[in-house]
């Protein structure tokens, strides 16, 4: 008789620690969260020779397929999707070019701008640098707001416009790859 009520009793105990364990499992994935960093594929552009200085050369849109949902499933083990982004921040936009010379370099350019949109987004998010040095560089960072939210922008498709205005002519095609980066937040 004292064998039937422990083995009962140790059978409901059982249940109940089964019982508590899956409500734990849930509230601790409701708890995760995960910083990762993102970058949607480069860019590869082509600044044809401009020999004029009047008015703004631009190149676009270039457009990216960029599987988001695929890459938070892939950071975080499979627990977590596009469904579960909370935020996303610009981190920066980089333009580099590959076959820069003394002639030829982001010297050559007063301005450059970059904007993006997407599928989901069809607004246009503008970067600028409006006074760029007069110096040689084949890189150029553009100042970003870090605060911006653009979780609105996450979709499958990215398109892309570049925009410069010359402070010299070039002489070659310039092949220049755009980088952007961005900080996306997902939660359990």
């Amino acid at each position: 008789m004292k064998k039937n009520n422990v083995t009962t009793i140790a059978k409901i105990a059982l249940v109940v620690f089964g019982i508590a364990a899956l409500q734990s499992c849930t509230k601790i994935g409701k708890l995760l969260n995960f910083n990762l960093g993102m970058q949607t594929e480069s860019v590869n552009v082509t600044i044809p020779v401009t020999t004029g200085v009047n008015g703004v050369v631009t190149v676009g849109p270039s457009t990216n397929y960029y599987n988001v949902d695929s890459l938070i499933k892939a950071q975080t083990g499979g627990q977590l999707g596009a469904s579960n982004i909370s935020s996303v921040k610009l981190a920066s936009v980089v333009f580099k070019l590959n076959n820069a010379n003394a002639f030829n370099n982001f010297q050559n350019f007063e301005s450059c701008s970059a904007s993006f949109y997407s599928d989901a987004n069809n607004t246009p998010y503008k970067l600028s640098i409006d006074n760029n040095p007069d110096s040689y560089s084949n890189s150029l960072s553009l100042p970003v707001d870090t605060t911006t939210e653009f979780k609105s922008y996450i979709g499958t498709n990215f398109y892309y416009i570049f925009n410069c205005k010359l402070r010299r002519p070039t002489t070659i095609p310039l092949d220049c790859t755009v980088t952007f980066a961005f900080n996306v937040r997902v939660q359990g």
